[in-house]
């Protein structure tokens, strides 16, 4: 099983597997990309994000128009419980690759390869 990253930037979490080799970590974020362009029906995508237990550990569940884009396997509690804090403050996350180095760098930052995962705020009735 592959470890899995979870680093804040500018507020935003970015969350994705790590790879020890650069060139595969880009290959995989690629992929993503291309998979997604695949799903995509336009600019009313459904994209759903679920959670999966097995044991103490989590998978994160990401499904563009009723298929599974990505399994990100290997979250334990904590790493989750992040997520879900620095999501709700934000409405969005980033799911990339990172790469292995002294300190682990996700692609997003390098590369600009990573998939943005937004929710919209919900509207306030004011009376």
């Amino acid at each position: 099983m592959r470890r899995v990253c979870l680093e804040v930037l500018g507020g935003i979490p970015v969350v994705g597997p790590l790879f020890h080799d650069y060139e595969a970590a880009r290959r995989a974020a690629l992929r993503w990309l291309v998979r997604l362009a695949q799903f995509s029906g336009g600019d009313g995508d459904a994209v759903q994000v679920g959670v999966e237990r097995r044991e103490d550990l989590y998978t994160l569940v990401i499904a563009v128009n009723g298929r599974i884009l990505h399994r990100l396997e290997g979250l334990d509690e904590v790493l989750l419980w992040r997520l879900q804090r620095e999501f709700r403050r934000r409405c969005v996350f980033v799911v990339t690759s990172f790469a292995d180095g002294q300190k682990p760098r996700p692609l997003v930052w390098t590369e600009g390869l990573g998939l943005v995962i937004f929710q919209r705020p919900l509207a306030r009735k004011f009376t």
